[in-house]
């Protein structure tokens, strides 16, 4: 891929790799949120994930972290190796909307909101801090709903939960920096077939150079 090409929908990634993920049978999809200046522990995840990873979506504060990392892969064959074919990002709270690359004409726009076909399923994507998350999903849902999405990928509070939400996927990857709620520094990898609308999805716990299956408890007090 060339890392740096944003298309039309302004996701990253070629066109033809774009319809290839819309296209797909089966895919894995890493999912990262809130990063917060923490690009090592970013690139960390992607060495060990990003090469088995057919799509990332990061869900925002910390563009610039994962920016950063693809500029790089420009230069070096091993960071590009780790760089899924095509990325979604949205802007978060911390975010700017544009970021300039190496070069003023080198230009990449974060949306506020973002939808992402994958194996046929549309998934809506958005860092949810212009959606009351606090008192609960259904802003995001109601929001996928209009995009004709079936699934929700969102970050902000930190906090890694999964579950159904007036019978939509509701999947927040917690933060890879700066949990909340007693969790751990987390991501979440996405398991998406074309013949099923039940997602698969497993946390991750980011520990040392690996990353462990991870249960994360959730109390609810974000």
């Amino acid at each position: 891929m060339n890392a740096l090409t944003q298309d039309e929908t302004l996701l990253i990634g070629s066109s033809k790799d774009i319809e290839n993920l819309a296209q797909k049978e089966e895919a894995t999809v890493l999912v990262i949120s809130d990063s917060h200046g923490a690009k090592e522990k970013l690139k960390s995840i992607l060495n060990e994930r990003g090469a088995y990873s057919d799509a990332l979506v990061f869900c925002g504060d910390g563009i610039g972290d994962l920016l950063s990392i693809i500029v790089q892969a420009t230069y070096d064959d091993a960071v590009m190796q780790t760089i899924p074919p095509v990325i979604a990002i949205v802007q978060g709270n911390n975010d700017s909307g544009f970021y300039m690359l190496r070069t003023q004409e080198e230009r990449i726009k974060a949306p506020l909101t973002q939808t992402m076909t994958i194996c046929a399923h549309k998934f809506f994507i958005t860092h949810g801090h212009r959606f009351c998350l606090y008192d609960g999903t259904m802003p995001l849902v109601t929001a996928a709903q209009q995009e004709e999405a079936e699934a929700v990928l969102y970050g902000h509070t930190h906090v890694a939960i999964g579950e159904k939400s007036h019978g939509m996927l509701t999947l927040n990857p917690g933060s890879c920096a700066r949990p909340r709620d007693r969790q751990l520094p987390c991501y979440a990898i996405l398991n998406v077939k074309k013949t099923s609308s039940n997602f698969g999805f497993m946390f991750y716990e980011i520990s040392g150079l690996k990353s462990h299956l991870y249960a994360p408890e959730f109390s609810g007090l974000w």
